[in-house]
């Protein structure tokens, strides 16, 4: 799938301050992180300085690498652990059981709204009580919706390339699911076992939400 700019890789984002002020200042029911389609970010070695116990799933197989040099540099080796694996075919016993704290950022837009509630359907059945999810994704009527050839259709149905110029602006080359607010409420409710605690949008126009686990 085309996964766009690596954001992560530059920045902690306000969707990784909100997970880190809540492994924090929160009550985080346990110290197991998992985060899907992490790209270079940074995020998840923060988690892993902090003695979080850190799962990683993306596609890229240069990521290996990567992430097996971070986590000498920093000696987390016994923390941080990287799977080359596709998200959507994510089974329940490839995640670890106890999970508190769950990023998935601009990441389940590239799939379709029924495989996003498979993914989240099966970490809801991993994570405790408590624990949160934390997930941004691109927003309908932000700059990447521009053209979007599926923004009339309802969001379980919604799922086209981008107008050419977009795509080529936001380096997207693949098919996405483009979110408002309302679309994030109706995937957390057909997930189910989730409470809201934030869906908002950023100045960008992405969606950024948390949920937690009932």
């Amino acid at each position: 799938m085309g996964t766009g700019i690596d954001v992560g890789s530059y920045r902690v984002s306000s969707l990784g301050k909100e997970a880190l002020r809540f492994a924090l200042f929160g009550e985080p029911p346990s110290k197991v992180y998992l985060e899907i389609g992490p790209g270079k970010g940074r995020l998840a070695v923060i988690f892993a300085l902090l003695s979080f116990r850190c799962h990683l799933y993306d596609s890229d197989p240069s990521l290996i690498e990567h992430y097996r040099s971070l986590t000498r540099c920093f000696g987390v080796e016994g923390q941080l652990f990287f799977n080359l694996q596709d998200v959507r075919t994510l089974r329940y016993r490839d995640l670890p059981e106890g999970i508190g704290v769950f990023v998935a950022e601009r990441v389940l837009h590239h799939l379709k709204f029924s495989e996003s509630v498979r993914v989240l359907k099966i970490l809801r059945n991993r994570m405790l009580p408590g624990g949160r999810v934390f997930l941004s994704l691109s927003g309908l009527n932000s700059p990447i919706g521009k053209g979007y050839p599926h923004a009339n259709l309802p969001v379980e149905e919604r799922y086209s390339s981008l107008s050419p110029d977009v795509a080529e602006k936001f380096r997207i080359t693949g098919k996405v699911c483009l979110y408002t607010p309302e679309d994030v409420r109706r995937l957390m409710e057909e997930v189910g076992g989730f409470r809201e605690v934030i869906v908002r949008l950023t100045d960008f126009g992405n969606v950024m939400t948390v949920y937690e686990r009932v």
